[in-house]
């Protein structure tokens, strides 16, 4: 499969690198107020996983609940019964089956954002995958097609605050929140300056949160069904066992 092959290459390419996490408060970027958290994974002392509580959380109850290193809200959801819309892996479990077709996959400290079959189960397939979207960046071009991946709500068309993720050519992980309103296009392009060559959007909004080292850059207006975290490894199974619940 093509996020298999990518994978491989990625790792190849990463391997002896170190892990660390940096952060920057308020950056001006084309004229857009951004925070954004820089992530290197490549450490056995650190993971970047989803979280998911069923009937959702305050964010702030997310990170009392699982202590994060960094945390940015996930993929979009139902807004009365808070279901995820999007595909859900943690530790190895497929969680939620959604209908969306662009994820970041992580397989230990080795991230990819790519294109999904949504009929698959991923089950001992991956170790994490959230899936959200649209696309913002592919291979360094930006490639923002929402229509063509099924996305018919006519606000994600419109200015907006937007959260991402996305992914260096060196394999750092990206976690940004564009506090000032842009188009999906422009968050893109945000997201090209910040290094990334691969992107995708997350639920945005009234959901955008982040938070890294405990500070709280960005608080949502609403409780959150999935989070995506930078956690100490031995924490990882706690997430698995709380997730769905």
């Amino acid at each position: 499969m093509q996020f298999i092959a990518c994978l491989a290459i990625l790792m190849l390419a990463a391997i002896g690198a170190s892990g660390q996490v940096s952060y920057t408060y308020g950056a001006k970027i084309l004229d857009a107020k951004v925070h954004y958290v820089i992530v290197n994974p490549f450490s056995d002392k650190i993971r970047i996983t989803p979280a998911y509580v069923a009937g959702g959380l305050l964010f702030e109850d997310f990170i009392a609940l699982y202590r994060p290193i960094v945390a940015i809200n996930g993929t979009f959801f139902n807004p009365k019964t808070k279901h995820p819309v999007g595909d859900i892996v943690i530790e190895r479990t497929h969680l939620n089956k959604g209908k969306l077709k662009t994820a970041l996959i992580v397989e230990g400290p080795f991230a990819l954002i790519t294109t999904i079959p949504t009929s698959t189960n991923f089950t001992g397939k991956v170790e994490s995958l959230l899936a959200c979207g649209p696309r913002l960046l592919t291979g360094g071009r930006v490639t923002v097609y929402p229509s063509a991946e099924g996305f018919r709500d006519k606000r994600l068309f419109q200015p907006a605050r937007r959260s991402a993720v996305g992914v260096t050519k060196h394999g750092k992980v990206v976690f940004a929140v564009i506090v000032t309103p842009v188009t999906l296009t422009k968050a893109a392009k945000i997201m090209q300056a910040l290094g990334c060559v691969d992107a995708m959007n997350l639920d945005g909004g009234g959901s955008s949160a982040l938070y890294c080292a405990g500070k709280f850059f960005v608080k949502p207006n609403r409780k959150l069904s999935t989070v995506l975290m930078v956690l100490p490894t031995q924490d990882l199974k706690m997430v698995g066992l709380r997730g769905g619940q």
